[in-house]
């Protein structure tokens, strides 16, 4: 997706979801277009798999209806913080509205990472944040989790969940990320796909 950090940064608010989800929903009928598939794939790391919950509702969302679910096959989220004692709004409204696997016609699959804090793995942004953002989001500042997202949070309720030993949120926070080609490739296999 061609989503910028001033994109990110501006998705505290409703609107910001809006202007991401509107590059998503522009992107897919793209994808459509060009394979001439009927159904696709969606992966979102990190907030970009809850937004990608809220893409699949049929229902107006500040005056726009997405209706992701009648394109898509399966969500994939990886890292993404679905549970949380202390959610932003926006992620608290789609938890809310949209539990678990709310829309029985999608494969939802959720994979969080599980690594040792301490490790020459992590980097010294994952030893100096982890504990105080595990607190933040599940309570438990000795959570188990991906150097940023609790595992507790990341893994979706009644979704098929994947735990990936030895895997960070993302490259500034250790070597091996949900991206990186070896974790893409461990997570893919394990997918149980529609």
């Amino acid at each position: 997706m061609d989503v910028t950090r001033r994109d990110w940064f501006k998705s505290n608010s409703a609107e910001g979801w809006v202007n991401i989800l509107n590059k998503v929903q522009d992107k897919v009928a793209l994808a459509l277009k060009e394979t001439k598939a009927k159904k696709i794939d969606l992966i979102g790391h990190s907030s970009g798999g809850i937004m990608l919950r809220l893409y699949l509702s049929d229902e107006p969302f500040k005056g726009v209806i997405y209706d992701g679910k009648s394109t898509t096959r399966n969500l994939i989220t990886l890292g993404s913080p679905h549970q949380a004692d202390k959610a932003t709004a926006m992620r608290k409204f789609v938890d809310e509205k949209y539990p678990g696997d709310f829309f029985k016609n999608i494969n939802y699959v959720s994979i969080g990472g599980a690594i040792e804090i301490n490790t020459k793995q992590t980097s010294i942004l994952t030893k100096l944040i982890a504990r105080d953002s595990y607190k933040s989001i599940s309570g438990d500042r000795n959570a188990t989790g991906d150097g940023l997202v609790p595992l507790s949070s990341s893994l979706l309720r009644n979704s098929q969940q994947i735990i990936l030993p030895e895997t960070v949120h993302g490259k500034i926070f250790g070597k091996d990320w949900y991206g990186s080609c070896s974790k893409v490739k461990e997570w893919w296999h394990q997918i149980n796909w529609k």
